[in-house]
């Protein structure tokens, strides 16, 4: 049967989330007939989950640095159908979402776009900030033949489907459908939820330290809308801007770790994005062992799912108790040793924590992605320069106390 409409559906990397994702679209009546493609990370983390439904949906491979904008761009050139749904990531739909999205646009021909509600504001979800609309594929063709799907760094991926709806509203209306309805998954609205049971001023559950060489840069803004989109406990971020004068990478973690008011600290690098669900498996492990039989963890840190993974520890991103400053840091105030400025502060963590008997714990369930050595990457000659000399210096530093022989962590 000839499909009505292409559902694009992005697949977030989680095996979890992405298994949930799906299940949510196998749900989907057969009317109107429709087809799935899957957009999906070229990298291959959902290989063993895709193996299972084959056959029954198309998988368009992406490359994840294009971001959503790529993706749904790809997925747009191989639709069969006239009209096109667009799904984000943060939303599972409804069994009845399809065929009100189809009906409204098939008995509206002044209607351009057609835009989902969401469970949690069904009344009050304006168009421009629907996680699923749907489209004529002719249109949506043009509007990516004229640039409006960018590649990420100039569209970011919460800005994707409002940019779509601001193009193609050219064609006619953009309204919402009431009758179609998603699931939001965690999310803005979710962690909003939560931060409204805190009580203002009070300490929230954590902190997130995040020191960074460009304060007003892209990849600080994409780490931080990750973290907001994809955490859903009372947090603060706390960012560290040590760029003029440097500082290095040692002072700024510890001011923003004694500024931190959380119950749990994670130190993140600018290059890092968190993905779905990334916290509560840390949460867990930090925690395990109140009356149990594991001893919980001092120092965890999640799976990177792309790039350099090591095992032992990887620091560009770590979460901890706050107990843990006290137990394991080298003086009051300072966790990481402050005669390490920018390089092996991080080993020589892994070294203390090595020999106290509590090395660091690595959480799969928690996953991440990380541009790998991009936070201390910086096309100014003179900081450049600057930290090609403190690097060396801290590495005498560093073997002058340890030896040359003690193996590193992944930075």
């Amino acid at each position: 049967m000839t499909p009505l409409i292409s559902v694009l559906v992005p697949l977030p990397p989680s095996p979890a989330a992405a298994l949930a994702a799906l299940e949510a679209i196998a749900g989907l009546p057969e009317a109107p007939a429709h087809e799935v493609l899957l957009l999906v990370d070229a990298g291959g983390t959902l290989d063993d989950l895709l193996a299972r439904v084959a056959g029954d949906v198309e998988v368009v491979r992406v490359d994840h640095r294009t971001g959503l904008a790529g993706a749904i761009a790809a997925g747009t050139a191989r639709a069969a159908a006239p009209t096109v749904a667009l799904v984000r990531d943060a939303a599972h739909v409804t069994p009845g979402w399809l065929a009100a999205l189809h009906h409204a646009l098939d008995a509206d021909p002044a209607l351009a776009v057609a835009t989902a509600v969401t469970a949690e504001d069904p009344g009050g979800t304006s168009p421009v900030a629907a996680l699923a609309l749907a489209c004529r594929r002719e249109a949506l063709g043009r509007a990516v033949a004229a640039g409006v799907l960018a590649a990420r760094g100039r569209i970011a991926d919460d800005l994707v489907l409002p940019a779509l709806c601001v193009a193609l509203a050219a064609d006619g209306r953009v309204e919402p459908v009431p009758r179609a309805v998603v699931q939001r998954v965690g999310g803005r609205t979710a962690a909003a939820a939560a931060r409204g049971v805190w009580k203002y001023g009070a300490a929230p559950e954590l902190t997130v330290v995040i020191p960074t060489l460009d304060a007003a840069g892209d990849r600080l803004r994409a780490c931080v809308r990750a973290l907001q989109q994809h955490t859903d406990a009372p947090h603060e971020i706390v960012v560290v801007d040590n760029g003029s004068p440097p500082q290095g990478f040692t002072a700024p973690v510890n001011a923003g770790l004694r500024a931190g008011r959380g119950t749990y600290l994670v130190v993140c690098n600018d290059d890092v994005e968190v993905l779905p669900g990334w916290w509560p498996p840390l949460r867990a492990r930090l925690t395990v062992g109140s009356g149990g039989e594991i001893p919980p963890a001092e120092v965890v840190f999640p799976m990177t799912v792309d790039g350099a993974m090591r095992e032992d520890f990887a620091a560009w991103c770590f979460a901890l108790h706050r107990g843990t400053l006290d137990r394991h840091g080298v003086a009051p105030g300072e966790f990481l040793d402050p005669g390490l400025k920018v390089w092996y502060q991080d080993t020589d963590l892994l070294a203390r924590l090595r020999a106290a008997g509590v090395p660091p714990v690595l959480v799969r369930e928690s996953r991440i992605r990380h541009g790998l050595s991009e936070t201390v990457g910086t096309a100014d000659p003179s900081l450049r320069a600057w930290i090609d000399a403190q690097i060396a210096r801290d590495r005498a530093a560093f073997e002058a106390r340890h030896g040359s022989g003690v193996p590193g962590a992944a930075r």
